[in-house]
């Protein structure tokens, strides 16, 4: 064995493998490779130095190697190629000239900026193995923090063969990044980072191009009482026959819980009866893997007073979130973590009867009064408070004031407001209110 110096970079959240060398030193890997190793070269006192990283086991490495005088002043680099360990062509064993690397240390920012790299491919080089994890979709986290830490962790949804992760290796010549695979990142290799609450965290990502099937989401239409519930279930089935009809189920939070369950992705659109889906909206949307679990609201076209926001669009629930979502406050979407995809779904058309557009405008109304004030949602409470156009547009204005109204008198009472969630009451409410109108 050469008398050379060697130095191991000890990483954490890995098996440690001893060096072979005698009076190694061990240095911790900070930032990467290029950054320890300007903070010892000036240490170094032989002709070449063995460098490494400490979840190497050299035990097939040729620890004998002495360069060719050709090869004297090159950094070479021992790779592993066998697919089970994965490979990156920059390395973790390296064998360096002292002198030249010296010489050159201030001018680069990368291995390959290096003037002259001998690379040497191992078909049986050990490195520790990375950890693959299956995830659920609606849950990514989960998994992430199912094991052991360690260094990285490989990612694949559940819906993915786990043959398609390639055959890859980080390389820690630059800062540490987490790689991504595929349109909707249902491949990752995630590095292991303390109080992670969302992959978005990482600062630095890596994506590359990999093609495999995506699942589509579940379409779940949910109904309660409205008129043309039928109808629009019928046209929706038509055109994607992988919907399903929750109908008639009594209470919102146990409609969208029974919705949920029929539902057989992690994910399910919800779609209502006063819905009419726009052609542009082809019910292909995906969530974020990097994000945090939560419900994406997409935009819905108010037909009465022209808004286009959030209220009464498609959602793309997450199955968990909805099945934990047991005592929801006045809005049960927002009542978990949720996103806003602008991107239109619908028109609707809640204004088809006097009771759907009051119920319709008196839940809203009550919303946009109690939560925190923002210019966007005072001009929707200006918008709902004036009358608009159409089909009872009067009960879509009646509707807003009385809940106005309820909401100033009942405001420091949130179990009072809370009767607005319950259709049974809003149609007590409303049939005592106008119980002499002819509707």
């Amino acid at each position: 064995m050469t008398g050379f110096d060697s130095i191991q970079v000890r990483f954490k959240n890995t098996k440690h493998r001893p060096s072979p060398f005698a009076n190694t030193r061990v240095v911790p890997f900070v930032d990467s490779y290029l950054e320890v190793l300007k903070s010892v070269i000036q240490d170094v006192r032989t002709e070449y130095f063995w460098f490494f990283a400490n979840f190497m086991d050299l035990k097939t490495v040729d620890l004998d190697y002495i360069p060719e005088q050709h090869e004297k002043d090159q950094i070479h680099v021992w790779y592993n190629t066998h697919p089970l360990g994965g490979t990156n062509k920059e390395g973790n064993v390296f064998l360096i000239p002292t002198k030249k690397f010296k010489e050159q240390v201030n001018e680069l920012k990368f291995l390959r900026d290096y003037k002259d790299i001998n690379y040497h491919p191992h078909n049986n080089l050990f490195q520790n193995w990375i950890p693959k994890i299956g995830f659920k979709l609606q849950d990514p986290y989960t998994a992430y923090y199912s094991n052991e830490p360690n260094y990285y962790k490989w990612l694949h949804n559940n819906d993915i063969d786990p043959k398609m992760i390639p055959n890859f290796f980080p390389s820690f010549w630059e800062d540490v990044k987490l790689y991504t695979w595929g349109k909707t990142k249902d491949i990752m290799l995630v590095p292991h980072k303390d109080n992670m609450k969302q992959f978005y965290d990482v600062d630095r990502t890596v994506h590359y191009d990999l093609d495999y099937e995506v699942k589509p989401m579940d379409i779940v239409f949910i109904s309660y009482d409205e008129p043309s519930a039928e109808k629009r279930y019928n046209d929706l089935k038509q055109k994607y026959p992988r919907a399903k009809w929750c109908k008639g189920v009594m209470g919102q939070t146990l409609a969208y819980i029974s919705a949920a369950s029929m539902s057989k992705t992690d994910y399910f659109f919800a779609v209502f009866p006063k819905l009419e889906i726009v052609d542009s909206f082809k019910f292909d949307f995906q969530p974020d893997r990097m994000k945090n679990p939560c419900h994406y609201i997409f935009n819905c076209k108010n037909p009465v007073n022209g808004l286009e926001y959030g209220h009464g669009a498609v959602i793309l629930y997450n199955k968990k979130l909805v099945m934990q979502t047991t005592k929801p406050g006045l809005d049960f979407t927002l009542s978990a973590p949720h996103d806003w995809v602008r991107v239109l779904s619908a028109i609707n058309h809640f204004n088809e009867t006097p009771w759907l557009a009051w119920r319709t405008a008196f839940r809203e109304v009550i919303k946009l009064c109690e939560f925190k004030p923002t210019v966007e949602s005072s001009y929707r409470l200006k918008k709902w408070l004036t009358l608009g156009k159409g089909n009872n547009a009067e009960w879509v204005l009646r509707g807003s004031e009385d809940a106005q109204q309820f909401h100033h008198e009942n405001k420091t009472d949130y179990k009072q407001l809370m009767l607005s969630y319950n259709f049974e009451w809003l149609k007590q409410y409303y049939d005592r209110k106008y119980k002499d109108t002819v509707c």
